[in-house]
């Protein structure tokens, strides 16, 4: 067996494998064994026959094709460690020669490099800012428009007010046939046009300085992509009648902070001044740990593989994926709300992809450098909190066949265990930009100080010989306060099966008490 391999820009190398013909034949006759033992062939015992005969019943081909993966199962780990390969994934056959050799080109992808450079000299100024009062209003005038109770006018309607409206539609041309669709009582809140506006976009607006009793005949045509594919392309005809004009009539905030449980409008705007400000907070806070990871990132070098990027890319398609399945919204909507333009959604769902695996990268990276431990407690509460939302909605018997499947558990638990080491070496970079770090330093280095000059003292009051004060030893039968005793073992963390099981309210299988392999 001769390796050579050939490193790409990609971050992948290829691999070659070639095998002498020798090698090749040896194999083959290797598999033909094993076809003698399990076929029946006439006039031979059972493993008897001989290689030409296997040849002919179950083709050269295939014994080519099986001897060949017998001969990568075993040569590749062999490979990999001869030439000092940590693939990221396994690795992809791209070519095949059959001559006088066999060579074998397979691809294989790498695992992430990352060199950071300087960040410990890193400072960006913290400085969120105070929420707008005006922000507090808008969303105040939010809620009372949504507490707004409707009373009948007799007056034409008024952007704003509700109508009630019958409505049927015709394709042009066709009035005196039956209508493509009809509502009674229809309720329509009189606003601008919008693009989700029920039956056309504009169609409210149309209805303004109508009173109870008016008539009025709209024309609309559809565009060719309509969602409802039988109005695609159609002109349609509604004749509308309004029976019932509606003012809304917002309640005052302290009628409001009745109706939301709030003691006074005074506690309403100062809850929701407190919402705004959290949010406006985290908002910053996203923000500001996003700019660290961009200068972090321009200083640093940054390797990984292409299929880095597709899973990637996979899982955030997925995501909204699910969304448009919960929310009902249109494909685009779901784009347009998560901030991606559909017309270059494969563009930009890459450059998204490629932006959350450099920080990610980053993190990880930091975490391991500054050997940031995990808090056992923080990942075992996100862990059950994770199983809490998988096993949601599963029927009891469900829940303890998934609190068996130790795999999927320890899976589970390493992701979570992953995303709170990334949590948590993000916070040591805010900390790190923000100065707490530096003054951390300096509160360690007092107490050092302050420690050396009591030993210094002590020392000298000996040389005096003035015995220095200290503090009675615990006795021999007690631990002294923040010891454990020499019989009592630390406690261990829950396996994940037995969190699971906690987490799901089931108890845990016989097997659970066994740590997962992984």
């Amino acid at each position: 067996m001769k390796v050579t391999t050939e490193p790409r820009d990609d971050h992948q190398i290829l691999l070659t494998i070639t095998f002498d013909r020798e090698e090749l034949e040896n194999a083959k006759r290797r598999v033909a064994r094993k076809y003698a033992k399990r076929l029946r062939f006439r006039g031979f015992r059972p493993g008897k026959a001989p290689y030409e005969v296997v040849a002919r019943r179950v083709g050269e081909e295939t014994l080519t094709e099986e001897a060949l993966d017998d001969l990568i199962e075993k040569t590749y780990p062999e490979a990999l460690e001869q030439e000092g390969i940590e693939p990221y994934a396994p690795g992809e056959v791209q070519d095949l020669k059959l001559e006088d050799q066999a060579e074998i080109r397979i691809l294989i992808p790498l695992q992430p490099e990352v060199s950071l450079g300087d960040y410990h000299s890193l400072r960006v100024p913290y400085e969120p800012e105070e929420a707008p009062e005006e922000a507090v209003e808008a969303v105040l005038e939010m809620y009372r428009s949504w507490f707004a109770d409707l009373q009948p006018v007799e007056r034409a309607a008024q952007i704003g007010d509700v109508v009630k409206v019958n409505v049927e539609a015709y394709e042009e041309g066709k009035e005196d046939g039956e209508p493509l669709f009809a509502d009674r009582e229809h309720p329509v809140l009189l606003d601008e046009p919008r693009e989700d506006e029920w039956p056309y976009p504009g169609f409210a607006k149309a209805l303004e300085g109508l009173a109870a009793g008016d008539q009025k005949t709209l024309i609309y045509t559809y565009p060719d992509d309509a969602e409802d594919e039988s109005l695609q392309g159609k002109t349609v005809v509604f004749k509308v009648e309004v029976t019932e004009v509606q003012e809304r009539k917002a309640p005052d905030l302290e009628e409001l902070a009745s109706r939301l449980g709030m003691a006074s409008a005074e506690a309403l705007q100062e809850r929701v001044r407190e919402q705004i400000q959290e949010d406006a907070d985290n908002a910053y806070a996203q923000d500001y740990l996003a700019d660290l990871l961009e200068r972090i990132e321009q200083q640093a070098e940054i390797k990984y593989p292409p299929q880095m990027v597709e899973k990637e890319m996979e899982n955030l398609e997925e995501s909204l994926r699910e969304q448009e399945q919960m929310t009902g919204a249109p494909w685009e909507k779901v784009l347009e709300d998560a901030g991606f333009d559909p017309e270059n959604f494969e563009e930009e769902l890459r450059e998204e992809a490629e932006t959350i695996i450099r920080h990610r990268l980053i993190l990880e990276t930091i975490a391991k450098q500054e050997e940031i431990r995990l808090d056992p407690a923080l990942v075992e509460q996100k862990f059950r909190q994770l199983i809490a939302e998988v096993t949601k909605g599963m029927s009891q018997k469900q829940i303890r066949r998934f609190a068996k499947d130790k795999e999927a558990l320890t899976d589970l638990y390493l992701a979570t265990a992953f995303d709170v080491m990334v949590e948590q070496a993000a916070e040591w970079l805010v900390a790190l930009a923000k100065g707490e770090l530096d003054q951390e330093e300096e509160d360690e280095a007092a107490e050092s100080e302050a420690a050396e000059d009591e030993i210094a003292e002590s020392k000298a009051a000996e040389a005096e010989g003035a015995a220095p004060a200290e503090e009675a030893p615990a006795p021999a039968d007690e631990p002294a306060e923040g010891a454990e005793s020499a019989e009592t073992p630390a406690e261990t963390p829950p396996s994940p099966a037995e969190s699971a099981a906690e987490a799901a309210d089931t108890p845990p299988s016989p097997a659970a008490d066994e740590e997962p392999q992984g």
